[in-house]
């Protein structure tokens, strides 16, 4: 059977971001951002070809975050993939998008089965007119295997649709599976995540903005940073 580009990059995919305006309009406004902080070897290349040849455009895989992929969704969201060996790390760049946008931005992690950390994270950044506070965060929600100990958190305020009941669930790795996370993004208007959702006409499109390589540091490549993980 076929694993789907998703599954087969689940070192990076398992902990991805989601930015609620056109992937150009993310794309600009964060290459501008990386411009004014005074990072001039940032580099941007565009992206226009099948799910599978824009992920290999993440490798080598690196500890250190050298490249930042943004794809457009039918849906009509930016998703944010980085070459982490580890998953994405989208905290940091979905708070920033959502405040330099002005708009809803989050982080999604479903662990793999076989993760040593098993969890599920849903993070939530807005405006403070969208109920974001002042520092940008909406809701948080995680159940999560914190070094062997189960732990459910959660922060913000509820959005109406959440199933406040399932957090009671005697075990706290109960409190918060993936199916609910998934019934949660459809009521935020995201109907599922799979490859096809990627596919806009004949091709995934999007781009990449990339900072050099650091010397000495460790990269890797996707089979590599599966065998490390």
């Amino acid at each position: 059977m076929c694993r789907s580009t998703l599954d087969k990059w689940w070192p990076v995919t398992y902990d991805f971001g989601l930015i609620q305006a056109p992937v150009e309009t993310v794309l600009e406004r964060r290459l501008q951002m990386y411009l004014y902080h005074g990072s001039d070897d940032c580099t941007r290349q565009d992206l226009n070809r099948p799910l599978e040849l824009c992920f290999k455009t993440l490798e080598p895989l690196s500890f250190q975050h050298t490249k930042e992929m943004y794809l457009a969704t039918r849906f009509g969201w930016t998703a944010f993939f980085k070459n982490g060996t580890r998953g994405s790390d989208p905290f940091l760049p979905m708070l920033q998008s959502s405040k330099a946008l002005g708009v809803c931005a989050m982080r999604i992690c479903i662990t793999p089965a076989k993760s040593t950390c098993p969890g599920v994270i849903w993070e939530v950044y807005d405006t403070e007119e969208n109920g974001g506070d002042a520092r940008g965060y909406r809701r948080s929600i995680a159940a999560a295997n914190d070094g062997g100990r189960w732990v459910f958190e959660t922060s913000g305020d509820p959005f109406p649709f959440e199933e406040l009941d399932r957090y009671t669930a005697r075990k706290k790795r109960d409190r918060f599976p993936a199916d609910l996370l998934w019934t949660y993004l459809r009521e935020m208007g995201i109907p599922h995540i799979s490859d096809s959702d990627f596919m806009i006409g004949d091709a995934c499109k999007g781009g990449i903005i990339a900072r050099p390589k650091i010397e000495g540091a460790r990269h890797l490549s996707l089979d590599e940073a599966i065998i490390a993980y």
